[in-house]
């Protein structure tokens, strides 16, 4: 289930929660929080970016500019790519969805590529 501030799977994630726990277990050090990955990597365009890529978003308030959340690319299509994450939103917890979808492509911020 999504958990605000954690990281643990027997407890449940928050969104950079669940990218920590992923990244951290094939060995890769990456920020803990979602505003950290902002200068984090090398940034990639949309069109190129491939699995194991990051997407950025800004967090759910319509007025800010911050980063506020993030997800795993799992299938690579530009902005019909789908991506994994922790939700706080009616999945509450760890969740498939696509860039496409309004919610996400409004808020989209950048995609970043975090494995060499």
């Amino acid at each position: 289930p999504y958990r605000y501030g954690s990281m643990d799977p027997q407890v449940g994630f928050d969104c950079s929660g669940f990218i920590n726990f992923v990244f951290n277990h094939y060995q890769y050090n990456v920020p803990r929080s979602s505003k950290d990955f902002f200068h984090f990597g090398r940034q990639v365009e949309i069109s190129k970016m491939q699995n194991g890529d990051l997407v950025i978003f800004t967090g759910t308030e319509p007025n800010s500019q911050e980063v506020g959340h993030i997800g795993i690319v799992l299938a690579a299509r530009g902005m019909n790519s789908q991506f994994i994450h922790s939700s706080s939103g009616k999945a509450n917890g760890v969740t498939i969805s696509s860039l496409s979808e309004p919610h996400y492509a409004r808020r989209l911020v950048k995609a970043i590529s975090v494995i060499d």
